[in-house]
């Protein structure tokens, strides 16, 4: 298995509903390291839930977190992150600097759907892409619209939209009918990064190693090493991230005869 890359992790104490204390963030990344975890997005919900969360405020507790691993000599790369509240004035705050882009930098941006309502994002997609921002969508599998209605996720990826999955999605999902169709995204290569959504050492660990064999075993070890390590090592060091264009959905054999 590869260094693994884990481009979202709630790390940062204090912010959201992330660790509560300081040393609960040092442990997750003890946990996280002895996954084979050697880089992360330290990230940070961004929006109106969570008003202690700032850009600024962001980038110095990952400050901090950094300073205390250096002082248990845990070698890992952190940098600092959001994960950004879908809502109409986005661009705007982007442009007056009060969002965060992945890894603090103007390449990518990690963006999550409400979780009352279902939110069509392509325009969206499209006006960051404007600004030169490549939007990635957090964890749509964890939305029914998203995850089995055909098409929708497909036309999201062809704006130029990456899909990052939440590793405990894959190893443990809902009920089968989930477990199938997230398996089929991967088939299809609708999914492009892969991250804990770690929040605690006890609740939501920061569990990668058992997701990267899953996908392994769907999809063979090459695919499952794009997605659990050099394609988030790229969009955490904001390079620019080429994806293949997804698969066609096979056809059942009955369709023949329509």
């Amino acid at each position: 298995m590869i260094p693994l890359v884990d481009v979202h992790c709630h790390l940062l104490a204090g912010l959201d509903d992330g660790p509560r204390t300081a040393e609960d963030a040092v442990e997750m990344c003890r946990m996280a390291w002895a996954e084979g975890t050697r880089v992360v997005a330290a990230t940070a919900h961004l929006g109106q839930r969570w008003p202690r969360a700032t850009p600024d405020r962001i980038r110095t507790a990952t400050e901090q977190l950094v300073a205390e691993l250096k002082e248990i000599d845990l070698a890992m790369t952190v940098y600092p992150s959001a994960e950004v509240d879908v809502r109409p004035e986005m661009e705007e705050l982007w442009r007056r600097g009060e969002l965060l882009g992945v890894a603090d930098r103007n390449a990518y941006l990690l963006i999550e759907l409400p979780m009352d309502v279902f939110v069509d994002l392509r325009d969206t997609v499209r006006r960051f892409a404007e600004l030169g921002i490549r939007p990635i969508l957090a964890h749509p599998e964890r939305y029914a619209e998203m995850l089995h209605q055909h098409g929708r996720l497909e036309e999201l990826v062809r704006t130029g939209c990456l899909v990052q999955v939440s590793s405990d999605n894959v190893t443990a999902p809902r009920c089968p009918e989930d477990a199938r169709a997230l398996k089929h995204w991967f088939r299809r290569g609708l999914v492009h990064l892969v991250g804990s959504d770690g929040h605690s050492p006890r609740s939501r660990p920061p569990r990668m190693a058992e997701a990267y064999r899953t996908i392994a075993g769907w999809v063979g070890s090459d695919v499952a090493d794009r997605l659990c390590g050099f394609n988030g090592l790229a969009v955490l060091e904001g390079r620019p991230l080429r994806v293949p264009k997804p698969k066609p959905p096979k056809r059942g054999w009955f369709s023949r005869f329509r």
